[in-house]
């Protein structure tokens, strides 16, 4: 019995691409989509009698006549690197596809509770605020009688001048940005 991979059926494999590519592989290896190729063989792309297209020659045609402002195509290779290491370039299909896929991770994790609703918690933070400022603008109603008893002093005096200070310091932390205060 004879080797087989000795045979004349396996003697012309080798490592080296091919010279020929049908409309969809030669899309693929410049980058570009099936129908786009179409368009450039309807412009004068060559194709070979067969219909495939001769891959040095069509690239050299698409250099030569392919507006380079427009040209997605890379002619040494895909046109979108991906961080796979599929040899395709990423269709707007594959784009699509994946930024649904991380909206509905985003759903999910919302559902899950890993994530919160922005608007609710700006809501929640604002309205903690409020009562907070609430809170200070009372203190200074229920302490000022008490240090103007304990020092002798004005009641109305203590009252205003312990309500500016509360209210200058409520303005200054107002003022701070959200990045200034200290990670607990």
């Amino acid at each position: 019995m004879q080797d087989l991979h000795s045979s004349s059926l396996f003697a012309d494999v080798s490592a080296k691409p091919a010279e020929t590519l049908s409309k969809k592989g030669f899309a693929e290896a410049i980058g570009v989509s099936a129908g786009r190729v179409s368009q450039l063989i309807a412009s004068g792309l060559p194709v070979e009698p067969n219909g495939r297209i001769h891959v040095a020659r069509g690239k050299a045609w698409v250099a030569e006549n392919v507006d380079p402002n427009r040209r997605r195509a890379s002619l040494d290779g895909p046109a979108l690197p991906l961080a796979s290491a599929s040899p395709f370039p990423a269709s707007s299909r594959a784009v699509r596809d994946a930024a649904e896929a991380e909206i509905a991770r985003l759903k999910a994790e919302r559902m899950g509770r890993a994530l919160i609703d922005r608007a609710a918690t700006l809501r929640t933070i604002e309205s903690r605020a409020r009562f907070e400022r609430d809170a200070w603008l009372g203190w200074v109603n229920r302490a000022a009688p008490e240090i103007a008893s304990t020092t002798g002093a004005d009641l109305a005096a203590v009252v205003a001048v312990l309500d500016r200070l509360v209210r200058a310091q409520l303005v200054t932390l107002a003022e701070l940005p959200l990045e200034e205060f200290p990670d607990d």
